[in-house]
């Protein structure tokens, strides 16, 4: 009878440990669950926060603005693009002349129907600034970037030389797919972080939806 006693409290015990563990790792899982989720609405806040709503002209294909493009040129530091077609004016400086330094290009997500990347590039091949702007049903989202091939040990202590105050685009329809005409205009505030000079930036572009 002792030795079954034992047995039985043996197992209860056992029964007790497992159950312990069972609810510590239903515990353990929820508030993993519950951080991630945190997390996303906190990520997702942030984001949306920081976008701007996209303005709609179904004019804008016909401005003057686009039309203006056919006139414009390359800069001769783009030598890369003499044959192709100028598919923005956009500058961060403003210029007098009918020459260009940024190229364009748009892109679709192949993931999402509401997702589309636009680059701003100009570059020698060795050092540049980028433009990114991330639109995602009527919002965007604007980022500005430096870059330099030269990389050095101490790269991480340099501050990046342009910061976005503000921004606006205005598109000619909300919605595209892939092989569309995009047409668009870009107006930013950016500072300029070495002279801490304000610049109003901005430009027309067209293309083709990739």
């Amino acid at each position: 009878m002792e030795v079954l006693s034992l047995l039985l409290n043996k197992s209860k015990v056992s029964k007790t440990i497992k159950k312990f563990k069972v609810n510590k790792m239903k515990k353990i899982i929820k508030y993993a669950f519950l951080t991630i989720i945190s997390l996303s609405i906190l990520v997702i806040g942030y984001f949306f926060s920081k976008c701007n709503n996209i303005n709609i002209d179904e004019n804008l294909e016909n401005s003057s603005g686009i039309n203006n493009l056919n006139s414009k040129v390359f800069d001769q530091a783009f030598i890369m693009f003499d044959s192709a077609k100028v598919r923005t004016d956009f500058e961060i400086f403003e210029k007098e002349d009918d020459t260009v330094n940024f190229n364009f290009d748009v892109h679709k997500s192949p993931n999402s129907e509401n997702i589309y990347s636009m680059t701003f590039n100009s570059g020698d091949g060795f050092s540049g600034v980028n433009v990114h702007i991330l639109k995602y049903r009527n919002f965007s989202y604007t980022s500005i970037e430096s870059y330099n091939d030269n990389k050095s040990m101490f790269d991480f202590l340099k501050f990046d030389r342009y910061t976005l105050k503000k921004q606006k685009l205005t598109l000619n329809k909300s919605q595209y797919k892939k092989g569309d005409s995009i047409f668009g205009k870009i107006e930013l505030q950016i500072k300029f972080n070495p002279t801490d000079s304000i610049f109003t930036s901005k430009g027309y572009f067209r293309s083709i939806i990739e």
